[in-house]
């Protein structure tokens, strides 16, 4: 999952070094997502660095994000936040990006997930955990790979390889990535004022549950019409 930023591309990177092959998905949203053409270019800059190892697609999931948020009226109202936006938006992306790894026999997806921005609802360690179960029920093994790497230790390994950072405000890029105008509305507190959002750990569990059932239904619906099967692991949600 590829947004072109610091943590994403050093992602990249690593997987590159183990595999011949990576598939960078970047998606939009269809309401207020814009210069996405960033993670083109971005995704060029890393042709330079590994060869041909990467294949770059950018998809829309408005339909997928339009299903999460059906009633964002009442989503807002039960859950109280505009975490539901962020949220909503990122399990569009996973859900797309099961079925993608499902059409094309990939058993591994990972995304630029890190500890350095746990403000950020859809990083935050319940976040990520609940999202590894939503992928180990097709049989995907989900990981983080720079999840604990400090930041300027990505910083320094992008701007050695002469990577555009673009510019710098406290240790975020402007300009070399996807922008999101609610994100960043919900966020502008803590950009600002370094004000990061209180998320209610119970609430966005609750809400994660949710959009996984419906995450699900999606899925299996696709798989039958394509004809598609994957391996159900045992344990809970799967087959004894």
């Amino acid at each position: 999952m590829f947004s072109g930023g610091v943590d994403s591309t050093t992602a990249a990177l690593r997987l590159a070094e183990k595999y011949d092959r990576v598939h960078l998905l970047t998606f939009r949203n269809g309401y207020g997502h814009y210069r996405l053409n960033r993670t083109r270019k971005r995704a060029e800059e890393l042709a330079k660095h590994a060869g041909d190892r990467f294949v770059h697609r950018v998809e829309s999931v408005q339909p997928l994000f339009e299903m999460m948020l059906d009633d964002a009226r009442d989503d807002y109202r039960r859950f109280g936040s505009g975490f539901i936006w962020c949220l909503g938006c990122k399990m569009a992306m996973h859900t797309r990006s099961v079925l993608y790894n499902l059409e094309h026999g990939i058993r591994e997806m990972t995304d630029g997930s890190s500890q350095s921005t746990g403000e950020m609802v859809e990083q935050m360690l319940l976040s990520v955990y609940m999202v590894r179960e939503f992928y180990e029920y097709y049989g995907i093994e989900y990981r983080t790979p720079v999840y604990t790497i400090p930041r300027e230790e990505e910083i320094a390994g992008l701007k050695k390889r002469n990577f555009k950072l673009g510019w710098r405000i406290g240790d975020r890029f402007l300009g070399v990535q996807p922008k999101c105008r609610p994100g960043e509305l919900y966020y502008l507190p803590f950009l600002v004022l370094n004000q990061p959002p209180k998320h209610d750990e119970e609430k966005v569990s609750e809400f994660l549950r949710e959009k996984r059932e419906l995450a699900h239904a999606y899925i299996e619906k696709k798989c039958r019409e394509q004809g598609i099967e994957w391996p159900v692991p045992p344990g809970p949600g799967g087959a004894d």
